[in-house]
């Protein structure tokens, strides 16, 4: 018999097994092809005034799953080295400033002194650091944790406009809902910026988006079996819990993963060949719940 520690070691390789899965979501590669167009876009526009794009959706629809997968294609065709950059990702924390967020793309450039000097200073090192390693694309994660103001008298989106005016490198901006105002206040900004890219929840009344959902669900029951995690498929759609995953994650995709994961690690720790209904109906009780993204468990309803 396994020992405690012997199954978390156990539990802990399947589970990262797991989060290392990516399934091709509709709204993720849509994504993906317009980074990819406004990269090309910046590179035939340089010291021009550039373009930006913004992504805003709930948390947990995969944006930064979708992004940090379009960088690593693009690093497995033209990997980082001591003088070439591409794509830079920054991602800001709580109550950031204008000023951080220069202070946090100098940090993914590997500058010791990135904290040294005012907002001006280190903005004119981020254009320095963009040119010297031939920056494509910029993208900033958590957007809405920018606070309103620059600064004194000053309005954090002249600042975003700014990055692009500097004609060297486009920028994604990524967030949740709660970023639609830097967006909408400022109409010079939004000149800068390429139609909205915003991942929307499925909706169940759609058929389409009910169909898009279910395939999502089986390939992700599949590749547990094809990456040796788990010994058999669910086959959720045989057992009629799709309706109740649907609810529990709002349409949102990248819920549905975690609600998986939180299933999957009680799974295997009672030895299930597969994850089953009692394994979802714990996971709601122990992690949807109270995570606050649903009120009570639609499957003890059943």
């Amino acid at each position: 018999m396994n020992s405690p520690s012997q199954k978390n070691a156990e539990i802990a390789d399947k589970i990262e097994r797991f989060q290392s899965i990516y399934i091709p979501f509709p709204m993720h590669t849509d994504f993906q092809n317009r980074c990819d167009y406004l990269q090309k876009l910046g590179v035939r526009t340089r010291h021009k005034a550039q373009m930006g794009m913004r992504v805003l959706a709930p948390t947990g629809s995969g944006k930064t799953t979708a992004a940090n997968r379009y960088i690593e294609m693009v690093e497995r065709r033209r990997s980082k080295s001591t003088t070439s950059i591409p794509l830079v990702k920054v991602n800001l924390e709580r109550a950031s400033t204008s000023k951080k967020l220069m202070i946090s793309i100098l940090d993914q450039f590997g500058d010791p002194f990135s904290t040294h000097g005012n907002e001006l200073i280190l903005k004119r090192r981020v254009f320095a650091c963009f040119q010297r390693f031939k920056t494509e694309l910029l993208f900033v994660d958590e957007i809405q944790h920018l606070n309103a103001r620059g600064g004194p008298g000053g309005d954090v989106t002249d600042t975003l406009k700014g990055l692009l005016d500097g004609g060297l490198v486009p920028i994604v901006f990524m967030g949740t809902e709660d970023a639609h105002s830097l967006f909408t206040r400022n109409l010079q900004l939004n000149g800068r910026l390429l139609a909205p890219c915003d991942f929307t929840p499925l909706q169940v009344n759609s058929q389409e988006d009910r169909t898009l959902f279910t395939g999502f669900v089986e390939r992700l029951e599949r590749a547990l079996v094809d990456e040796g995690i788990m010994p058999e498929v669910s086959n959720l759609r045989e057992t009629g819990l799709l309706p109740a995953l649907f609810e529990v994650s709002k349409g949102v995709i990248g819920r549905v993963v975690r609600l998986f994961q939180a299933a999957l690690e009680i799974a295997i720790r009672r030895g299930a060949q597969c994850i089953e209904t009692y394994d979802f109906v714990e996971a709601i009780d122990r992690w949807a719940i109270p995570q606050g993204f649903i009120n009570q468990n639609p499957l003890s309803r059943c």
